[in-house]
């Protein structure tokens, strides 16, 4: 008797979830798929004559433009479109969106709302209008004064660079970590930071300051939602190696990241499920003692030939993301901006470097 009530118990919830999946509109699954950069899904809901508008501006974006430079830029960019309010009407979807990006966030510039109407036509989308809020003057005026800051930054440490010409928007990410690295603020604390009167907090005793910046197990996100971060989420495989390369000069973020040959390695080992619960504990749980923003200077050291990875493989067993280390000289390399491992604490990558260690692979001298 029991066993038949949980069976019409589980029933009722799988039917239950069916229902709530299918109760998703066109507009949510358009959002969704752009969300996430899925260009397939997207293509199959667009209609033909497609358009992208903006009511403060002239530029209207079609839909092969949309489906290819725009949904790419927004993707280096990581902008989403995060939504704040949704009510429905009849082929008219109206939603207000918190318009979120890399560049925003980098510029400390407040994220943007928007009033979103997205327009649909037998279970398709065919047109996507963002229009102003209320606080569109106030975001207006901010981007301005500090595209201003940044661009006399840029003229006084990057002259070289003409910035009246569009250039490669991974590039342009570069400069603007390297413009806020300069001040000596935190990325997680780009937001609070007040560029009007410069409060970047500078603590005089430098053994305050290394105690301060020396990490400690300050989180406590979950397994399975460490694991749910990218590339963790996206990721068939983990691979720790260790490979040699005289040549290669790490970059903070990779200009143009490279595909490491997995069968150049000296070594490897893929992690089973405890190595990665290990890892994204110590990416994820561990960071400042307090979140404090802090001037730090680097020290240059030369680097020996061999390096280390941490590689992401796909479903075919091929990498499309890496995270690469010269332990020897305290150096790192991201293969894209939508990495992270958490605080960049001055221990981390010591207590990196150990788990390579202990997973058997050779770190250097």
């Amino acid at each position: 008797m029991k066993t038949k009530l949980y069976l019409c118990l589980l029933m009722a919830a799988i039917s239950s979830i069916t229902v709530s999946a299918q109760k998703m509109s066109t507009a949510d699954q358009f959002l969704s798929y752009f969300n996430n950069y899925q260009k397939k899904e997207l293509a199959g809901m667009l209609t033909p004559d497609f358009k992208f508008k903006r009511k403060f501006s002239t530029v209207i974006t079609d839909r092969k433009e949309f489906l290819n430079k725009y949904l790419e830029d927004s993707e280096t960019l990581i902008a989403k479109f995060k939504v704040i309010k949704k009510p429905d009407g009849k082929n008219q979807n109206y939603y207000v969106v918190e318009d979120q990006s890399q560049y925003l966030k980098l510029l400390d510039v407040k994220f943007p709302k928007w009033n979103m109407t997205i327009t649909t036509v037998a279970g398709k989308v065919s047109q996507v209008m963002l229009a102003p809020t209320n606080d569109h003057d106030n975001y207006v005026t901010e981007l301005t004064s500090k595209t201003e800051k940044f661009n006399s930054w840029m003229n006084d440490n990057h002259p070289e660079v003409d910035l009246k010409k569009p250039t490669d928007l991974s590039l342009s990410l570069e400069y603007l970590n390297e413009y806020i690295e300069s001040k000596g603020i935190l990325l997680s604390d780009l937001q609070q930071y007040d560029e009007s009167t410069g409060a970047v907090v500078t603590i005089s005793d430098s053994n305050s300051l290394f105690d301060n910046m020396t990490c400690m197990h300050r989180n406590k996100l979950t397994e399975a939602k460490r694991a749910s971060f990218y590339p963790f989420n996206k990721a068939k495989k983990v691979l720790l190696i260790a490979f040699n390369d005289k040549d290669w000069k790490l970059d903070y973020y990779a200009k143009s990241p490279k595909i490491i040959d997995i069968s150049k390695a000296i070594s490897s080992k893929q992690l089973n499920k405890v190595d990665l619960n290990t890892l994204t504990d110590l990416f994820y749980n561990y960071g400042y003692k307090k979140m404090e923003l802090v001037k730090t200077i680097s020290q240059e050291f030369d680097c020996s030939e061999l390096k280390n990875a941490i590689v992401f493989l796909d479903e075919k067993g091929n990498p499309f993301e890496y995270i690469a280390f010269a332990f020897d000289c305290d150096k790192i390399e991201f293969s894209s901006q939508k990495i992270s491992y958490g605080d960049e604490c001055t221990t981390k990558r010591e207590l990196l470097e150990q788990f390579f260690i202990s997973n058997g692979m050779e770190t250097g001298e």
